[in-house]
């Protein structure tokens, strides 16, 4: 006798095979391709306009991000191509005891806590880098792009964005022309964005609250502008990030929608699912509700799903060798083999992009069709690349949309003539 539970059970194991087998056909053609790639031709729109404004790029992810090799390679091409209208957003990952890209350094008098998307205990708001550093001490920061940095740190532009709890606050910049406003995005009514207008291009600058009171003040990041259009690529990834993080603490999204303004949206997770419990339905659930709050915030904007690099699973091994009558040597062993889930994951984003119409590059079949480029751009746990395997990936992708942005053009032309021709 077949009861309740067990029938359910297996229309959910129908279900996952079916979400499997619907993918598995396609997994591996046309690797190097964006698809429903049109769904970015908005995007792509914007691109073609660049010369004359500036178009928000949002790359949010997991570590393979937050470090910046990958997302820095992509922008930088992207920028070299299409215009550079800045470094984007940028946060003092130094500060809060945590990784981050090279190319800039904050520092500060004060003693900084730091605060994440993926804490078990963490505040209610966490501002459009899903991290936050806090401090009780009087606040103060200075900024330093590095002169031979890869990617151009001038400024003319800064918008620091912040929480003194506190109206009755002062914001100290002697270099530049101060503007404070309220409520950059939602959580509280003390959030607020000071825009410094620096009368010449810089790469560094100080400034300092003063009557902040005794609450602790939290610094969520800055926006820097170099005053020229073109792409302003915003990169943002914390180390363990899963999309249940950015969905359970929602305000992340709303204030990257709010205060960043993507016309694109690239999300680069699913590595981080793969290594726990994972349930096929659930992760595309989350995948769903990602997609559908960054639509319902900002309709306008484009999204790319990417799939996870083929990572890999560690197993450690320790044996003892007889070298002698009585004498043993103890050897230890690493051996790695591919983690079953990865596939999964990738299968469940490329069948969801495919199903709602999204655009997707899945990174995971290029990694493998590209494993001998990849044979040295591995870490030494082979989850992560080193920076030459992630600048690799970030020129793959840059390649991708190159292809896809190429095709809108011809669309464009094509739809052009066609409309000439009825005239």
């Amino acid at each position: 006798m077949i009861t309740g539970t067990e029938n359910n059970l297996g229309r959910s194991m129908l279900t996952v095979l079916a979400l499997l087998l619907t993918t598995f056909s396609t997994y591996a053609q046309n690797a190097g391709m964006i698809q429903q790639d049109t769904a970015l031709f908005r995007a792509f729109d914007q691109l073609s306009k660049a010369d004359s404004n500036v178009v928000s790029i949002l790359h949010l992810g997991d570590s393979h991000v937050q470090a910046g090799y990958f997302s820095l390679a992509t922008a930088a091409l992207l920028q070299q191509q299409f215009g550079y209208a800045g470094r984007g957003f940028v946060f003092p990952y130094n500060l809060a005891g945590t990784n981050g890209p090279e190319d800039y350094r904050w520092n500060s008098p004060s003693r900084w806590t730091m605060e994440r998307v993926i804490d078990r205990y963490k505040p209610p708001v966490l501002g459009p880098g899903a991290i936050t550093i806090q401090t009780q001490a009087t606040p103060a920061l200075s900024f330093t792009g590095k002169q031979d940095a890869a990617m151009d740190n001038n400024f003319r532009k800064v918008q620091l964005l912040y929480d003194a709890n506190t109206d009755s606050n002062n914001l100290v910049c002697p270099e530049a022309e101060i503007t404070v406003t309220g409520m950059p995005f939602p959580g509280s009514p003390t959030i607020k964005m000071a825009t410094l207008n620096f009368p010449q291009s810089s790469q560094s600058f100080q400034v300092r609250w003063e009557n902040t009171g005794n609450l602790p003040f939290r610094f969520y990041g800055a926006v820097f502008q170099n005053g020229h259009n073109g792409v302003l690529y915003h990169s943002v990834g914390i180390n363990g990030a899963m999309y249940q993080h950015y969905n359970d603490l929602s305000n992340v999204l709303l204030a990257q929608m709010s205060v960043l303004q993507p016309r694109l949206v690239i999300i680069s997770l699913g590595t981080n699912e793969a290594y726990g419990k994972f349930d096929p339905l659930l992760f595309r659930n989350e995948i769903d509700k990602t997609v559908q709050l960054i639509r319902q915030q900002l309709p306008t904007a484009c999204i790319l799903l990417t799939t996870p690099p083929d990572c890999m699973r560690a197993v450690r091994k320790t044996t003892r060798k007889k070298i002698g009558k009585k004498k043993y040597r103890t050897i230890h062993s690493t051996a790695y083999y591919p983690n079953p889930y990865i596939s999964m994951a990738t299968q469940q984003i490329v069948g969801y992009a495919r199903q709602h119409g999204v655009a997707c590059w899945n990174f995971n079949a290029v990694n493998k069709d590209e494993k001998d480029r990849f044979a040295g751009g591995w870490a030494p746990d082979h989850i992560h690349f080193n920076p030459r395997g992630y600048q690799l990936q970030g020129q793959l992708l840059y390649e991708a949309l190159k292809q896809s942005y190429n095709q809108y053009l011809q669309v464009k032309k094509k739809n052009q003539v066609n409309t000439d021709d009825r005239h």
